[in-house]
């Protein structure tokens, strides 16, 4: 395996951060690429504004609105020894501090896809990889359900949910094919689920009456929540959630979920869901890399960290080794994986790392969060808003959804994120949401091999019928061919002997 130097020798310490999400991206913000060299690993090259993912799988909002290339965070990337590396880190080396990456070659380019590894030497290394949704080992939902925590993952959900809009309408499909197709089933009660279920209303009650009329009446969305929706919330609010879903017809089950199939979704009570598509929003669980990294992990194995955010290995805190976001957690306080609890652990880590990297050095307090509240949107105008701090109160209604978009719209990225979010915005309150399907190269080439093959075999049996009925025209009963007498031979003598 190949070891990398970081580029720039040693002049400067190279600072590595693992991920682009909330916490890494809060960090390579406000980190001083003038104290060190910035690389920066991971799947992805952009920063992704989760709290409104919700809204672009109904085509409120387009996918790049909410993405913001990580070399527009930190412009320093774009010019080396600076660096982003598309990578998958599969192993970290405390010891000898090297990371281990894997490399996958351009998709589609060819038949043989190079995938190669190589080993990158860091001095100073933030783990900020996050997390993967949690399925509790549920069987079937890593392969039928969706996800919703990448742009990825939301686009399936709008091919899919537009997909069997087009299909419902086709006059070979049944009705009953056309409430499986049009039924959706989102589990988990959280605020993305319950976010995404309120939008799905808007679009179905403001959209489809333009562009399906017919179908409107058989659309059924349903909520799936083992406990209680917006658990975190005061009782107050989970009321009012409760009434608000019901009034836009999202259909809420108290319920466990046994099985995920292909057309359905199974209960543990027995009761069988059938439905054309299943959002998966149940939280999240450890990632590959937390599993493959030797180090302290709690029962729910998120990387143990102290108030300084040190990745601790038995009990001790690794020199120069730090994790923050989702994939870690405080020993004594573990706090929830919010995307404001992230985005603060990435702007102390900047700090830290400035103060460690300038000259003198200065040391940092311990990490202390204080969760100022949450909020939710409910559809339409309507949303919930819970404070803690400085004060304790909650707004609900239209006030509530004022403060959730204003909120929401001033912590976007950039200047060219809130341009694209409020024209995307109006664009959807005075045109309607996009439906338009644009599909993958491998979808588009699929479908047309598989209906090409179905005009070749529909051409065939076609020919086949018209050939069959030609005959049956042409050749006369076997009875009529014995027994008539043309009309020129009828009074023949020697015919009638």
């Amino acid at each position: 395996m190949p070891h990398v130097q970081p580029a720039g020798g040693a002049s400067k310490p190279t600072v590595v951060i693992i991920g682009t999400g909330w916490a890494g991206a809060c960090l390579v913000r406000t980190l001083d690429a003038a104290h060190c060299n910035i690389v920066v690993l991971s799947q992805r090259n952009h920063m992704l504004f989760t709290p409104l993912l919700p809204q672009t799988c109904t085509g409120t909002l387009e996918f790049r609105s909410i993405c913001e290339p990580v070399t527009r965070i930190q412009p320093a990337l774009a010019s080396l020894p600076n660096a982003f590396y598309r990578t998958m880190v599969f192993d970290v080396d405390f010891d000898l501090r090297s990371i281990g990456c894997i490399s996958v070659g351009v998709l589609g380019a060819g038949k043989n896809v190079p995938v190669k590894s190589f080993d990158y030497r860091y001095d100073y290394l933030v783990l900020a990889h996050g997390a993967r949704p949690n399925t509790f080992n549920i069987p079937g939902v890593e392969e039928h359900a969706f996800f919703l925590r990448e742009i990825s993952e939301a686009r399936g959900i709008r091919r899919r949910l537009v997909q069997n809009i087009m299909q419902a309408r086709l006059p070979t499909t049944e009705s009953e094919e056309q409430l499986r197709l049009l039924h959706i089933v989102v589990v988990g009660g959280g605020p993305t689920g319950v976010e995404f279920a309120a939008d799905l209303a808007d679009f179905l009650t403001q959209d489809i009456p333009k562009i399906a009329p017919a179908l409107q009446a058989k659309f059924h969305v349903t909520l799936v929540e083992a406990n209680e929706v917006l658990g975190t919330f005061d009782v107050t609010l989970r009321n009012y959630c409760a009434k608000r879903l019901n009034k836009i017809g999202i259909e809420v089950k108290k319920a466990v979920v046994a099985e995920v199939l292909e057309d359905s979704v199974v209960l543990t009570s027995g009761e069988v869901l059938r439905c054309g598509l299943v959002v998966w929003s149940t939280g999240v669980g450890a990632s590959p890399l937390n599993r493959s990294l030797k180090c302290d992990k709690n029962p729910q194995g998120r990387l143990c960290i102290d108030d300084h955010l040190h990745v601790l290995r038995d009990g001790k805190p690794l020199d120069r080794v730090w994790a923050i976001g989702d994939c870690a957690a405080d020993v004594k306080q573990p706090l929830p994986t919010l995307a404001a609890v992230a985005s603060r652990q990435g702007k102390y880590m900047a700090s830290t790392l400035n103060g460690l990297l300038a000259s003198p050095p200065s040391p940092s307090a311990p990490f202390k969060y204080v969760h100022l509240g949450s909020m939710a949107s409910l559809g339409g105008t309507v949303a919930l808003a819970e404070f803690k701090a400085p004060a304790t109160f909650d707004i609900k209604g239209f006030r509530a959804f004022l403060i959730w978009r204003s909120a929401y719209f001033t912590m976007l990225g950039s200047i060219r994120s809130r341009l694209y979010v409020a024209v995307n915005w109006i664009g959807s309150w005075l045109f309607g949401r996009d439906v338009t399907y644009i599909a993958e190269i491998s979808e588009a080439k699929l479908w047309a091999r598989l209906a090409s093959d179905g005009a070749t075999k529909e051409t065939a049996r076609r020919r086949l019928v018209a050939q069959a009925q030609k005959n049956r025209v042409v050749m006369p009963p076997p009875e009529a061919s014995v027994t008539a007498v043309p009309p020129s031979f009828s009074n023949d003598a020697s015919l009638q002997k």
